[in-house]
């Protein structure tokens, strides 16, 4: 059975991909946790967390899933080439990637998202400060069109890619599970949709 990779980085945020990471220890799936090093990371909540493996440790064909948090602070992931390396290797139609909050900035600059249609939360205009164009982000809903139209499932799903905002994080981990094979009910964790 395939694994989901997880991978973490400086600030990460935990709550953000919780109840996504219960939903596969319910279900049996397995998971591996990626970061730069083998160094402790430290979490915006001030969770400490040792990776399983290195980045450079990856064995793509052991996994057929991605889960990316967000952070508080996701500039140095961003513009590290080998945590953009990294999630380049799950750009592959048949491998599911789930990204919420910052965390789609990631795939962004991949170039994952292009002519697709994604949520972030953060705004156009802080991302064209950071050398983006309109053509990359023009499929996005930014953190404002999010608080003024909701996207009413709470989640964008365009091909193998799902992205969220923060809050909406149950809604993003259950569509998350679904596109995995994983039918948790979400009375499981307090919800009824």
């Amino acid at each position: 059975m395939k694994k989901v990779a997880v991978l973490i980085y400086d600030h990460f945020c935990n709550f953000e991909f919780a109840v996504a990471l219960e939903m596969l220890a319910m279900a049996g799936k397995k998971i591996t946790v990626f970061a730069k090093t083998l160094d402790p990371v430290k979490s915006e909540e001030g969770l400490s967390l040792i990776a399983d493996k290195t980045l450079d440790e990856l064995e793509i064909e052991e996994y057929d899933a991605l889960l990316l948090t967000g952070s508080a602070d996701i500039r140095d992931a961003v513009e590290d080439e080998k945590t953009i390396k990294f999630v380049k290797e799950f750009d592959k139609k048949d491998i599911i990637i789930g990204a919420i909050s910052i965390a789609p900035v990631l795939l962004l600059k991949a170039g994952m998202l292009r002519g697709k249609r994604f949520m972030a939360g953060v705004n156009k205009e802080d991302l064209l400060e950071e050398g983006f164009t309109h053509a990359d982000m023009k499929y996005m809903v930014d953190w404002n069109d999010n608080l003024e139209n909701p996207v009413p499932e709470g989640f964008l799903r365009d091909g193998n890619i799902i992205t969220s905002v923060s809050y909406n994080f149950m809604k993003w981990a259950f569509s998350f599970g679904k596109a995995i094979g994983i039918e948790i009910h979400p009375r499981s964790f307090g919800m009824d949709l």
